[in-house]
């Protein structure tokens, strides 16, 4: 028996030998996996950090690039924005202007119309044809009085003469007056005329010098 018991702890030691060593080997396998693990984890994690660092990189320059057109484009937009309120003040202050310039017309068109009317009570007091006609009737008048008075009576060749020539004289003169009466015609002085002829000069850009 005694035999027997030795052997089997002989064998015994030898298989918790054998474990120890399988298990130590297992450790060390487990070591070294573990080992290259870290390894590749930390090859892993550098590699991420590099391809962040270039792509954090390339994307900063990217935004620096988006921000500086953004910046240009906001100064472009605050610029025509300025210049927009300028040309609006502009608009405003041509349209005041212009109002003011239209009543500025309308005072002169009434004006206009009140000198107009006084120019045709002036003419129509100083160039009334019945001036003229009463004068001629008066003419005519003494001219007749002289054609009867001068029937009535004997004259000699002298006489003829002279009137021959007064009738010269008073025919000439007599044609002084309506050439006077041609060269003066009357001068439209209304209003409608007076837009009429503001409407035919030409701009300044037109006219020709």
């Amino acid at each position: 028996m005694d035999g027997t018991e030795n052997t089997d702890i002989r064998e015994e030691a030898r298989s918790t030998a054998r474990s120890r060593a399988a298990g130590a080997a297992a450790a060390s396998e487990l070591e070294s996996i573990r080992e290259r693990a870290l390894e590749v984890l930390a090859n892993y994690r550098k590699t991420k950090a590099v391809i962040r660092k270039e792509v954090r990189k390339e994307y900063a320059t990217e935004i620096r690039h988006l921000e500086n057109e953004r910046s240009r484009r906001e100064t472009v937009i605050k610029e025509k924005m300025a210049e927009i309120d300028r040309l609006r003040d502009t608009v405003e202050s041509l349209n005041n202007e212009v109002f003011g310039l239209r009543s500025k017309s309308k005072l002169w068109e009434h004006e206009c119309a009140r000198i107009s009317d006084t120019y045709h009570r002036t003419v129509l007091y100083y160039s009334n044809p019945g001036l003229v006609e009463v004068q001629l009737q008066v003419i005519s008048e003494y001219v007749d009085a002289l054609a009867r008075f001068v029937s009535a009576h004997k004259w000699d060749r002298d006489t003829a003469d002279m009137a021959e020539r007064y009738r010269d004289s008073i025919h000439a003169k007599l044609h002084e007056v309506i050439r006077g009466i041609d060269m003066n015609p009357k001068e439209d002085t209304s209003l409608v005329s007076a837009r009429n002829n503001i409407d035919t000069v030409p701009a300044d850009n037109d006219t020709k010098i």
